[in-house]
């Protein structure tokens, strides 16, 4: 049976705290202030049995910041509506952010039915149909109690054990997260966070991240319902003790989350309603409070065409966060207004790292569209496909996600097996990448080759480096590796070193060009070692403009005819072997040689026997021993 949040909403004053008590027998109110008060002014929990939690909210307008951190993670909503005041404005509040926290199961209490007489009680009941109807607690079970005196508990407690029984098992494979709704210190064990396990599981001594923080600390010790456990999972109300972190640095809005899945961010593309009964049109940069998991910051609603949006519609929106968090796709939120703090919509995060959006172009709509209404499936294979700038980890998509990575490799080996995504490895790591994308970015490169290859037909091709300036500047220079191994695999383009060509170039000569390069290589492919040129003297040789030859030895430097030694002399590449082998035999014979030595083996004279020798070190036949060289291996 899976652990159940039962969350409780409604005024202030219509005797929520009270109720709790009645139903579990444990008061939430425990702050002195509270108790002086008579309202609940934090958080307050209890148990209900042993699969369930119950959070009790304060009902005050000053506290639905509270309220929402609250609810955020209840799986049965109690709403509780007093009968000598009837539905109060935080009755309408409190079932606002409830249903745009997307709620799905709950009761209706009338509270202090004692109070009134039976035919009020029967209107009150009547006005609360109204109330809800439309929402998720249309069809609710309506209970009349009265917590001071009892009656009607017993029903009501054996319904909500019933609606326990019935709380489906939730997946436990995703990455761990726990948004944190309190954190206090313990004497004798440090600090201790409490809160809702969203997803995923944590046991005893793993580690886990404080977010946005990025602050690593150690679980200590584990608690549900006041038991020690060795591990809680998604559903969970959870106390966790952590080492390695001093009280005050942690608090509500922060979230536990396992390492290395989650990022912070300041951006969130979404899907935001707002509700009908908002006083308000929303403007394009709008600024709200925003409300997600725990964590309450200020942004800014960016809409498509700065059109703005009206009471009960809906659009895709950019919002623009004044703090960071941590946040998944699908995750739900409350907006309020600025000022007076007021509940005026909600909606559901689409994308967590999203870019700057200048405009809202027609593939963005349809991008977002998916991930609004697609399947999963669906919206895994847009997501990468969209994700066109940067390699992601398996990690750090499932993280995005919020789904477990072995569930993230199954849907993307079926796009892989269906041909429309291609596995890489970056750094070690495994990525996926959409074939769109590999396509997108392959026309980019193949474009660069080709216009380089015309302007430049005597060059092999295009330093790695200066193609990526000319092809794909802003994409992450791991993310252009992996499009040109996907080129090269497809035989689309060559890879020769640190240079890129199409794979159907080839350096090609004119007749002209054909008589120079014969001309060249009849003088550089030489018995006289003494005389090797640079490329001005082979040009005066020659008889030959200087950038006429300067083209032709980089060509033949290309396709491996030609070699520049040291102090820019030029040798034929047969030259270089016969200097090569009178070298080797020498030093099998005789073991090491001098500089004078070799200089007289090949008839040469000391500036290009050391250029010869410095070559032959460099490609690593030979190694230098003091006045000698060694033949190596």
């Amino acid at each position: 049976m899976a652990h159940t949040v039962i969350g409780t909403a409604g005024h202030i004053d219509h005797g929520k705290t009270l109720l709790v008590k009645a139903l579990t027998g444990m008061d939430t109110d425990q702050a002195p202030e509270e108790r002086a008060r008579g309202i609940t002014i934090e958080l307050g929990f209890a148990f209900l049995g042993d699969q369930a939690t119950i959070i009790d909210v304060p009902g005050h307008e000053r506290f639905v910041k509270t309220m929402v951190a609250g609810v955020s993670t209840i799986d049965v909503a109690m709403l509780v509506i007093a009968a000598d005041d009837g539905v109060m404005p935080q009755s309408r509040e409190h079932l606002d952010v409830l249903r745009l926290l997307g709620v799905e199961r709950g009761v209706v209490v009338i509270n202090k039915a004692d109070l009134v007489e039976e035919e009020w009680l029967g209107l009150v009941e009547e006005e609360v149909r109204e109330f809800v109807r439309g929402s998720f607690l249309a069809q609710a079970e309506i209970f009349r109690v009265s917590a001071l005196s009892g009656a009607g508990i017993d029903p009501l407690r054996q319904r909500l054990l019933a609606m326990v029984e019935d709380t489906a098992a939730k997946r436990t494979d995703a990455p761990f997260r726990l948004p944190v709704d309190r954190a206090f210190g313990v004497k004798g064990f440090g600090l201790v966070c409490t809160g809702t396990v969203q997803a995923g599981a944590l046991a005893e001594g793993d580690r886990v991240e404080i977010a946005p923080e990025d602050r690593g600390a150690r679980v200590r010790r584990l608690q549900q319902h006041g038991a020690t456990v060795q591990e809680v999972r998604a559903g969970d109300r959870a106390a966790i003790n952590l080492a390695g972190v001093e009280q005050g640095q942690i608090e509500r809005g922060h979230s536990l989350v396992a390492p290395g899945f989650f990022r912070s961010t300041q951006m969130l593309d979404a899907e935001v309603q707002l509700l009908a009964s908002s006083p308000m049109t929303m403007a394009s940069r709008t600024r709200v409070r925003l409300h997600l998991g725990t964590r309450e910051i200020m942004a800014r609603v960016v809409l498509p065409g700065g059109k703005p949006l009206t009471p009960g519609q809906e659009s895709f929106a950019q919002l623009r966060l004044e703090a960071p968090v941590i946040a998944a796709w699908g995750d739900r939120f409350v907006l309020r207004r600025y000022s007076p703090a007021l509940t005026i919509g909600g909606g559901r995060v689409l994308n967590p790292h999203p870019a700057k959006h200048r405009r809202f172009e027609p593939a963005l709509l349809a991008h977002l569209q998916t991930l609004a209404h697609a399947n999963l499936p669906e919206v895994v294979e847009s997501w990468l496909r969209y994700a066109d700038d940067r390699l992601k980890s398996q990690q750090v998509l499932a993280g995005e996600l919020g789904i477990g990575v072995e569930r993230l490799v199954d849907l993307t080996d079926a796009l892989v097996a269906d041909g429309r995504a291609v596995r890489v490895v970056s750094e070690g790591q495994p990525h996926v990448l959409h074939l769109d994308v590999c396509e997108h970015w392959g026309a980019q490169v193949e474009a660069a080759l080709a216009s380089f290859h015309r302007a430049q037909p005597l060059k092999l091709g295009l330093p790695r480096e200066e193609l990526r300036n000319l092809s794909a500047r802003y994409i992450q220079p791991e993310l252009f590796d992996c499009v040109l191994r996907y080129l090269e695999e497809a035989g689309r383009i060559a890879l020769d070193g640190a240079v890129v060509r199409a794979a159907s170039h080839s350096i090609c000569f004119t007749p002209e060009q054909e008589m120079l390069r014969a001309a060249m290589e009849a003088r550089l492919n030489t018995t006289d070692f003494a005389n090797l040129p640079t490329v001005a003297e082979l040009a005066q040789a020659l008889d030959t403009p200087l950038p006429q030859v300067t083209d032709m030895v980089q060509a033949l430097q290309a396709l491996g005819t030609v070699v520049a030694l040291e102090g820019g002399l030029l040798i034929h590449g047969e030259a270089l072997a016969r200097a090569r082998t009178l070298l080797s035999d020498s030093l099998k014979r005789d073991g090491e040689i001098t500089v004078a030595e070799f200089r007289t083996l090949i008839g040469s004279n000391r500036k290009c026997a050391m250029a010869l020798l410095g070559h032959f070190d460099a490609e690593g036949l030979t190694a230098r021993r003091g006045d000698v060289r060694v033949l190596v291996g």
